[in-house]
């Protein structure tokens, strides 16, 4: 959690990363050419083309050039190529999260069913060997929060006691369904015309997903009001703009899209559609790779709607180590509630 982060400096500067990569702005539609002589040189990880005619080259160094008007220019550091070995440590007994001198075990299996929960407070443990830790973060993006410092300094206060929410908010609450189940509730303002889209979700740093791994996640959703876009997200805070997958709804049905690259959305032929004021669970399993033998599946209250194969990973060296459910985006006022998330590496 922020407040047990304030504590750790080197794991506060890795969610100020998360926090700071969470944009959603549009990003140019990509294609994959064949990689021309200008910029093309050892250490090539990946290659492809703008919508401005533009190749774009990205190297094992991390570092990102254009090739454009006849030059190859360098554009930006997309990531650190010392990652893995600056955060995690891998021995005998698994792979863990470097923290200063301590390690912290990844989590690729965890389930929050919100029994034991009464306040959102309680979901952010100061303990990591407690069995239940698992969330690190919140993101509240809103018209009272609308830039990386506001809502980073609002999430840190929030879990240190001393300030309230102002307009998106997150409790724990009684299902509407059922009196005697608790879940967890988020509720997002509108965005405003300056912004490109409103957050109010829930997020951990524990995952540890590389190329080839698999990820299986399963929750319960109920939509309140209003539609959000993006119920799931499958991030890297160590490269630009936390890239990855994520479930969104489009067209009232649900689909999964790339937050990289040429934006690559997987939709279904299916008729079903996402209900309102009605529990519908969601499934998702993703085998990761930077080509097309990623997997994609996706169900919906046990229906296979995407069964596909496909881009799924940033770059062959990326990993996705982030979770973010609840409202990851939305462009209205919603209120979406959930129960029952669960995340695992081998299929359920």
């Amino acid at each position: 959690m922020l407040y047990w982060l304030k504590k750790r400096k080197g794991f506060i500067a890795l969610m100020v990363i998360l926090l700071g990569c969470g944009n959603d702005a549009e990003e140019p539609i990509i294609e994959f050419p064949e990689p021309s002589t200008i910029c093309e040189q050892e250490g090539l990880l990946e290659f492809a083309t703008d919508t401005e005619g533009n190749r774009i080259f990205i190297y094992d160094n991390g570092e990102l050039y254009l090739e454009k008007e006849g030059a190859c220019q360098f554009e930006l550091q997309y990531f650190d190529p010392n990652f893995l070995e600056n955060n995690y440590e891998t021995n005998a007994s698994g792979t863990f999260l470097i923290d200063d001198s301590n390690l912290i075990a990844v989590k690729n299996n965890f389930l929050e069913d919100f029994s034991s929960k009464n306040d959102f407070k309680d979901l952010f443990l100061f303990d990591t060997t407690d069995p239940d830790f698992f969330w690190t973060n919140l993101t509240l993006q809103s018209p009272q929060a609308k830039t990386v410092s506001e809502y980073v300094a609002l999430s840190e206060c929030l879990l240190i006691d001393n300030c309230d929410f102002l307009d998106n908010r997150i409790a724990i609450t009684n299902d509407p369904v059922n009196d005697e189940n608790q879940v967890i509730q988020f509720t997002s303002v509108a965005p405003t015309a300056d912004m490109v889209t409103a957050k109010c979700s829930l997020s951990s740093l524990l995952a540890y997903f590389a190329k080839g791994a698999d990820v299986w996640y399963e929750a319960d959703y109920y939509i309140a009001e209003g539609m959000p876009y993006s119920i799931v997200d499958f991030e890297s805070s160590f490269f630009e703009q936390s890239p990855g997958p994520r479930v969104i709804i489009t067209g009232g049905k649900l689909a999964l899209n790339n937050k990289f690259g040429a934006k690559l959305q997987y939709e279904s032929n299916s008729d079903t559609t996402v209900p309102v004021k009605e529990w519908f669970t969601v499934k998702v399993h993703l085998k990761f790779s930077n080509t097309q033998d990623g997997i994609i599946e996706l169900w919906q209250n046990g229906e296979q709607l995407l069964q596909t194969t496909g881009i799924n990973l940033q770059t062959s060296n990326g990993l996705q180590n982030i979770l973010e459910v609840g409202i990851s985006a939305t462009p209205v006022a919603t209120t979406l509630l959930m129960d029952n998330i669960r995340i695992s590496d081998s299929a359920f």
